[in-house]
């Protein structure tokens, strides 16, 4: 069942227990957390704190620590098993309430922001051996915990942690046992590298070769490969090939644990398919690390980027293939059916209407490290986005028939607001990206405007009007959000949705204004007959709009 647009009323497709389940929770929080470590991780290099005294050489290591608890945290989910994290889950609901999700959030936001600045501040220190300043120690290690027991509050009530430790403990140190294992095969494998250098170089190199214009570096016998004034020689250390090690340790653990599961012999294809990946993963990595390096910064590719990619690509391999495997005929005995999730209790309705737009936000992040002001893979981010529709799609509300009058004129005044306050980028970023869409030959500037047009138009009003209408303004007025009727709103929601709308579609000044009254109208356009298609229609007017004046009028800024 799915929610029904109509006079303000709404239906919920779930039981009361799945208003309150756990596990949508934790994965958003841990991917909160996730996010924020590569933030900073990428930001900044640890490395020269190593050469300090003292416990201040500990911070230089910390970024050794976290890929290894990924790989301890997947080994766990391995071996936990569905049975122990329906436990798990049915523990934390019957020991008393979590803390609240959105204060704990923007305490974690708030510690967050203090910890970027001043683990900036560290770095920034002249590069002595000498010890860093106590009170700065003390000052990172309250902001860190400032920034992580918020999210451990709201996920886990302070009732739970005992028993949930003591339930899971035995998992927990056998998929820690695992994990370090998994790391030390992983550091071994890296052997492998003299006798597939030949074939990852190659293979990067075609990788590469289609964006290089012809601009290759490329010295095989030496492993140095780049583009322009940017290349890397890519050691054994480095080569990433440590994840043959990892992944085959890993699928040897899962194949272990799930044999009543799996239909042998033929499940033993998945250790050299899991292999076979995490090199495609390996070269891909080396691609992406020379992409990072030639158009955003050489810096972020060569401090952070190279290895926490590694373990990324890593992590995403060993989870596909568990997925992938339970949902398969060919490898499980019993496999999973898609589910009508309307009679499934561990249904989530914040991660259904949030689902499109963080598609599109994390195919704007990936696509945007190979890019310098011009993204020539925006195309993706359509494709992103009717992924995570069509996944959901039991779950969305359904778009009414015939469209009401008021949604165009509504996106029409927008767009004349959008005109007035939105000010032109500065000179050289708007010759830059100008510059870099003339380089295109003239059919594929045809089919990048064209994708972008439709992405405006169609995509993103969907994606975000989801998210901000029909999710957070609700959300802000009950955690029972689907019980809201859409003809209701509160000066705060309306405000502070509208707030978070404008965020994106500039940070600065006027940028902000412009796309915080857009919010505003289109949540006016949503309450007028309760039905968020109607915003989605006021919205796509206005980015229609934009697209015209863009292509046939050359307001080509509005886009930048």
């Amino acid at each position: 069942m799915s929610e029904r647009e109509g006079s303000g009323s709404s239906i919920p497709a779930r039981s009361s227990a799945g208003a309150r389940a756990p596990t949508t929770r934790w994965l958003g929080l841990l991917g909160l957390l996730l996010g924020e470590y590569l933030w900073i991780s990428l930001s900044f290099d640890a490395r020269p704190l190593v050469m300090r005294a003292g416990v201040s050489g500990v911070f230089g290591y910390l970024g050794i620590a976290a890929p290894l608890l990924v790989v301890m945290a997947a080994s766990v989910y391995v071996l936990a098993g569905e049975r122990l994290r329906a436990d798990a889950s049915a523990l934390v609901l019957t020991h008393g309430q979590r803390a609240p999700l959105l204060p704990c959030v923007l305490v974690n936001l708030a510690g967050y922001a203090g910890l970027f600045m001043l683990t900036r501040a560290l770095t920034l220190l002249p590069k002595t051996e000498g010890s860093l300043p106590v009170p700065w120690m003390i000052g990172w290690l309250a902001l860190f915990l400032a920034t992580v027991l918020p999210l451990m509050a709201a996920a886990v009530p302070i009732g739970a942690v005992l028993p949930l430790l003591r339930r899971t403990f035995g998992v927990l140190l056998g998929g820690a046992l695992v994990g370090v294992l998994a790391w030390l095969a992983g550091i071994a494998s890296g052997s492998l590298f003299e006798s597939l250098r030949a074939l990852t170089l190659t293979s990067v190199y075609w990788l590469i070769y289609p964006f290089a214009r012809g601009n290759i570096v490329y010295a095989p016998k030496d492993s140095i490969l780049g583009v322009g004034d940017f290349f890397v020689q890519v050691a054994p250390v480095c080569s990433g090939l440590e994840g043959i090690g990892l992944i085959s340790v890993f699928t040897v653990l899962y194949l272990v644990s799930a044999r009543q599961q799996l239909r042998f012999p033929r499940a033993l294809l998945l250790i050299p398919l899991a292999i076979t990946l995490v090199w495609v993963g390996n070269a891909l990595r080396i691609a992406l690390l020379i992409a990072v390096g030639v158009h955003l910064s050489p810096e972020i590719a060569l401090s952070g980027f190279h290895s926490k990619a590694g373990w990324l690509f890593f992590v995403a391999v060993a989870l596909s293939m568990i997925a992938f495997t339970q949902r398969s005929a060919f490898f499980s005995r019993t496999p999973r059916a898609s589910r009508d999730h309307s009679g499934d209790p561990t249904w989530n309705p914040t991660a259904t209407y949030l689902a499109p737009l963080l598609a599109l936000l994390g195919t704007m992040m990936v696509t945007g490290l190979v890019s310098s002001g011009f993204d020539h893979l925006y195309g993706l981010r359509i494709v992103a986005v009717l992924i995570a529709l069509y996944v959901n799609r039991q779950h969305l509300p359904k778009p009414s028939w015939p469209p009401s009058w008021h949604a165009p004129v509504i996106g029409v005044l927008v767009f004349g607001l959008w005109i007035l306050l939105v000010p032109h980028p500065d000179a050289d970023t708007l010759a830059t990206a100008r510059a870099q869409l003339a380089e295109l030959p003239p059919t594929r500037q045809w089919l990048w405007l064209g994708l972008h047009a439709i992405g405006s138009t169609i995509t993103v009003p969907i994606a975000e009007e989801l998210a901000f209408r029909a999710f957070l303004l609700r959300r802000l007025i009950d955690a029972d959000f689907l019980e809201v009727p859409k003809t209701t709103w509160t000066p705060l929601a309306v405000v502070v949705s509208s707030l978070a709308f404008g965020y994106p579609h500039g940070f600065h000044g006027a940028a902000w204004l412009a796309g915080t009254a857009a919010g505003v109208a289109y949540a006016f356009a949503q309450r007028l007959r309760g039905r968020t298609s109607d915003a989605v229609i006021a919205h796509a007017v206005t980015n229609a709009l934009v697209a015209v004046a863009v292509i046939v009028f050359g307001q080509d800024w509005l886009w930048s």
